[in-house]
């Protein structure tokens, strides 16, 4: 007898799910449309994550990953907080998921390493007088407040969000 997950079938299970979640959102996703969507039988996504909360920590996990490494490129405490709130901007529902701990299993290994990876480009240098969480905290204001349309653009159409933190990164390195 067959196993209901193929081998090789959790990545093809989590693009299904990054796919399923751009669309419908955390709420609505469902184990059932991820396995249709990756063609693989609907007791498959159970079988490999062990059920919704490994799934979205699975995502949450690859979503951290995927900050860090952008936040890695971006260098400097500006292009950090860009890098941030731009990410945010266009993986909107990943972002949510990300953040809601209670969906989530802190306790995962895979999570808690893209966390803390991630977390750890964010922290502003010793020697200034901020906490080292001050640019993580004001840009996820910022994209959060975005996100939610309660932070326009502003004169020129350029991004609040991107205004925000270039001009913390400013205060920060003086």
């Amino acid at each position: 007898m067959s196993s209901p997950a193929p081998a090789g079938a959790r990545p093809a299970l989590l693009a299904a799910a990054r796919a399923e979640l751009a669309e419908v959102g955390v709420d609505r996703l469902s184990l059932r449309a991820v396995a249709r969507r990756a063609g693989v039988s609907h007791a498959a996504p159970g079988y490999v994550f062990g059920g919704m909360t490994g799934l979205l920590t699975a995502l949450a996990a690859e979503g951290f990953d995927l900050l860090a490494t952008r936040l890695e490129e971006a260098g400097d405490i500006a292009s950090s907080g860009e890098a941030y709130v731009g990410f945010a901007a266009r993986a909107p529902e990943l972002f949510t998921l990300m953040f809601r701990t209670a969906l989530l299993d802190a306790e995962d290994p895979a999570l808690r390493e893209a966390q803390q990876r991630a977390f750890g480009r964010l922290t502003v240098r010793a020697g200034t007088a901020a906490s080292p969480q001050l640019l993580w905290a004001l840009a996820h204001g910022a994209a959060t407040l975005r996100a939610d349309g309660q932070l326009a653009p502003v004169a020129g159409g350029e991004d609040g969000a991107v205004l925000i933190v270039r001009e913390l990164a400013r205060l920060l390195e003086t």
